[in-house]
């Protein structure tokens, strides 16, 4: 069995001694001792063709180097100049290892291509579909309230048809009262209020209750102000009252 030193496994395949003490752990491959010096280990000539066969190695050729003769002592130049066609050999194989690697080199990339360490972003899609909205159960909708009734009061207005005062109850509609009378006064005692539309103008009559004997007064609202006119009591509240009171208010418009 021939057996190949370390140094020149490495050189015929062009490796370094880390590498192929990998490739032999990896082929569970023992190293031998040298037939010539039991304290050197090796590589069986078998095995280093099988490391080269696994790894798509081709093996460089032996170089033959000439023995150097022990006998006498060689100067540093000769010897130098001795081991020049070794190291000249040495080189030409690691040449034509790289050479080799080189031309592996497509086909090692082409067996093993690495993914892309980056993923690729995917196309935003041209139309972004919604989710179907869900149905929503309409709360009933509250019953409106209606509206609270206008309050009307009563009305005592001038009228030219008649030739005289009218007065207009919102509940029992036309009166037959003529003014100042006693049923004009027993009326008058009795109300809160009312709208008096005289000749001369017009404006709101409110019952002052905390009054003694029941004082009215007059009230108009006249370009954003308010105005008050104290009137007479229950039994002094006459037409005439009333018109004086109407034109007073109605000047304030001039």
């Amino acid at each position: 069995m021939t057996v190949v030193s370390l140094a020149e496994a490495t050189r015929r395949l062009g490796i370094d001694v880390k590498t192929l003490h990998r490739w032999l752990a990896e082929a569970q491959i023992s190293l031998h001792c040298h037939p010539e010096d039991g304290r050197k280990k090796g590589v069986s000539q078998e095995h280093l063709h099988e490391l080269a066969r696994l790894h798509q190695r081709s093996l460089t050729p032996l170089c033959e180097v000439p023995l150097v003769p022990t006998a006498s002592p060689v100067p540093d130049l000769a010897a130098a100049l001795l081991t020049l066609p070794e190291q000249l050999c040495i080189l030409q194989a690691q040449i034509a290892a790289l050479q080799q690697q080189v031309a592996d080199l497509p086909r090692l990339i082409m067996q093993n291509r690495l993914e892309p360490l980056i993923p690729a972003v995917p196309a935003k899609p041209s139309r972004i579909r919604k989710p179907p909205a869900k149905p929503t159960t309409s709360a009933p909708a509250k019953a409106k309230t209606p509206p609270k009734p206008t309050h009307v009061i009563p009305r005592v207005e001038y009228s030219n048809e008649r030739g005289g005062y009218v007065v207009t109850c919102p509940k029992k509609g036309l009166l037959p009262l003529e003014p100042d009378t006693p049923e004009w006064f027993a009326w008058v005692a009795k109300q809160d209020s009312f709208r008096f539309v005289g000749k001369s103008g017009r404006f709101t009559a409110h019952h002052e209750w905390r009054v003694p004997k029941g004082a009215w007064r007059a009230h108009r609202q006249i370009r954003n102000h308010s105005y008050t006119l104290r009137l007479a009591p229950n039994h002094q509240l006459t037409i005439t009252v009333l018109e004086q009171a109407a034109e007073t208010l109605q000047a304030h418009l001039r």
